[in-house]
Parts: structure tokens; C-alpha cells; sequence
């Protein structure tokens, strides 16, 4: 692909106004030089003025039919970044192909990284149920309620997934709690922000109860990290820099 077509392909067919393109991954056919597919991760601009609390996230996948010479997108907006990949992956986009990339991005540390991670690869296993950004320029903050189709033993089925920017200070973490019913996590949406309101952690099985739930479902047992809690800000030693639109 010559480098004019590679910047052809790399607009957004949306105008770019309203999409701002954060990365994007191009598959060409077996035979030819030809592009037929186009995954982008972009920033919706629009969405501080939408509805309140709307996702400001967006995949995009262009699917181009060289023979006939059309083409058509999928389109869904999505609260945080990572789930924008995971929908993009689940249309046949490799994740680690779509790092976001623009100038001065936000400090973050290296358990925001790991989650994000795993919300990108983990498929079908998190059902969205609420979710709601806040971001005002001093009080940025994402929270999303999912249901976890494969809990491990012992832990809860409902989890919260939390982002909370500091744009001032140039920086962002995402953290998970657990809570045994979607009511419980509401509660905790209340007050969220709020010093005296910690996310709860998410609670893993003693390693002997891990070990009984491997061997019933005829699995090998498997090691999971500590539960992490939810601190309202980043570490100050944050060890990565992860891209992301600071201004709205």
C-alpha cells in the first residue's frame, strides 16, 4: 500500500470534526496489496455535548468489497477506550495493533495497563449494564457496571469498572471492584467520588476453592493476582504514558 493510500485509508469516513482518530489497523487481502479492512479507535468529540454521561469512545470498522467497489461501516460508542477495542476485536482487529497515539498523552500505572489489557481480549465475558461519564474539566471520572459471565469461585458477579481522570494533573487510572448485586454497586454509584466512598475490592477464592472449581469443570486450577482497591488518584511515580484526548 503506497503511502497516499495509507493516508486515504487512515480518514475516518466520518467526518473529521466528530471523530477523532486515536489508532487504527489495516488488513489487506491475501492477494493483493489491497486494503479490506480498516479498525479505528477514535475519540467522539460530540459527546460533551450530548446526553449527559454518554460514552465518548467509538470503534469504527470499514469493510471495503474491492470486486463490487463499496464499502460499509459498523459504528458503536463505547465509555472507555479498552471496550472500544474489545468490540473491535470481536470484528477480527488484534488489539496490540491499536495503541492509541496522539502528543501529550496522560501518565497512568502499570495495574491501569493490565486492566485494560483484559477488558480488550476478554471477549463476550463482561455484560455492560450501566455505565455514565462525568467530564467536567475538574471531576472527570467514568464509572461501568458489568456482569461477569464467568466469575471465578468465590467471586462476585457484578463488578464496577472505574476511570478517574485528573486532568490537571495530567493523569488517569482504572480500577475494578466487585459487589454481590447490581443494587449494591448502584449504592456505591451514589456516592462515587466521594473520599469516605472506596470501591470495594474484588474478592478472590482461597487457592483450595480455586483449585475444587478447576477440577469440576475439568480444568487445571489457576493463580490470580491480589485484589486491587481503587485509590482516587495515580500513584505520583506513574511508570507509563498512555494517549488520550485531554481536551474537549
Amino acid at each position: 500500500m503506497s503511502a497516499e493510500d495509507e493516508a486515504r485509508h487512515d480518514r475516518l469516513p466520518i467526518g473529521a470534526d466528530v471523530l477523532q482518530s486515536l489508532a487504527v489497523q489495516h488488513v489487506t487481502s491475501p492477494h493483493t496489496s489491497l486494503v479490506t479492512d480498516s479498525f479505528y479507535l477514535a475519540f467522539d468529540r460530540t459527546m460533551t455535548w450530548d446526553i449527559p454521561g454518554s460514552p465518548q469512545y467509538a470503534g469504527v470498522h470499514v469493510q471495503r468489497d474491492l470486486a463490487a467497489g463499496t464499502y460499509r461501516f459498523d459504528y458503536a460508542r463505547h465509555p472507555i477506550a479498552a471496550l472500544a477495542q474489545n468490540w473491535l476485536a470481536a470484528r477480527g482487529a488484534d488489539p496490540a495493533a491499536l495503541v492509541p497515539d496522539i502528543e501529550d498523552p496522560l501518565d497512568t500505572d502499570q495495574a491501569t495497563r493490565e486492566l485494560e489489557a483484559l477488558l480488550a481480549r476478554a471477549g463476550e465475558r463482561f455484560q455492560v449494564l450501566d455505565q455514565y461519564t462525568y467530564d467536567q474539566y475538574d471531576f472527570y471520572k467514568t464509572w461501568i457496571i458489568v456482569k461477569d459471565t464467568q466469575p471465578e469461585p468465590g467471586q462476585q458477579p457484578v463488578r464496577v469498572f472505574f476511570e478517574d481522570t485528573d486532568l490537571p494533573g495530567g493523569s488517569y487510572s482504572l480500577r475494578e471492584g466487585g459487589f454481590p448485586t447490581v443494587g449494591a454497586a448502584m449504592e456505591w454509584i451514589e456516592r462515587v467520588g466521594e473520599d469516605d466512598n472506596p470501591l470495594p475490592p474484588l474478592l478472590v477464592a482461597p487457592p483450595s476453592a480455586r483449585a475444587a472449581g478447576a477440577l469440576a469443570a475439568g480444568t487445571a486450577a489457576v493463580s490470580f493476582s491480589s485484589p486491587r482497591s481503587a485509590p482516587a488518584t495515580v500513584p505520583d511515580a506513574a511508570d507509563s504514558r498512555t494517549p488520550r484526548p485531554k481536551s474537549r
